[in-house]
């Protein structure tokens, strides 16, 4: 019991830390034998506390006047319409690729509305977890049937 908390806490610092992130968490998770379940699991929970961490940071920090107004500075209206229309397709493509602390920081400063950064980020972490999780299986599988 006490080796399982360690490789899942493991999973979830990698998932967490920023440049470990997914592409770190799920192949460690896998190399240290955890089932695709608990790999799949820890390493999205872990990569997704970011997101709540800067979303409810964010609003912390609000709450001082002097930061409130440099968060509240003006952006573009257009590019506010657009972050907000399409932002779910511009988290889902490249929160993976560029990192979850940088995306929900960029979200944030871009005033993202909070759905789209929340649940654009879950998905996506979620969906590219699935496809590294199910991919390494498959490689696993196809070398050892080999030997």
């Amino acid at each position: 019991m006490i080796e399982y908390i360690f490789q899942v806490a493991t999973v979830w610092f990698l998932g967490f830390f920023p440049f470990f992130e997914i592409y770190v968490a799920v192949p460690a998770g896998m190399a240290v034998g955890l089932d695709p379940f608990s790999v799949i699991f820890f390493s999205v929970t872990g990569n997704f506390a970011p997101v709540l961490l800067i979303e409810f940071g964010y609003h912390q920090l609000r709450r001082i006047e002097r930061l409130r107004r440099w968060f509240d500075r003006p952006v573009s209206e257009k590019l506010t319409t657009n972050i907000n229309r399409y932002g779910w397709w511009y988290i889902l493509l490249i929160t993976p690729w560029v990192g979850v602390w940088a995306i929900a920081v960029a979200a944030k400063v871009l005033h993202m509305n909070r759905d789209t950064l929340v649940w654009g980020s879950l998905v996506s972490i979620l969906i590219y977890a699935l496809l590294l999780t199910g991919l390494i299986a498959l490689g696993i599988d196809f070398f050892s049937d080999d030997a």
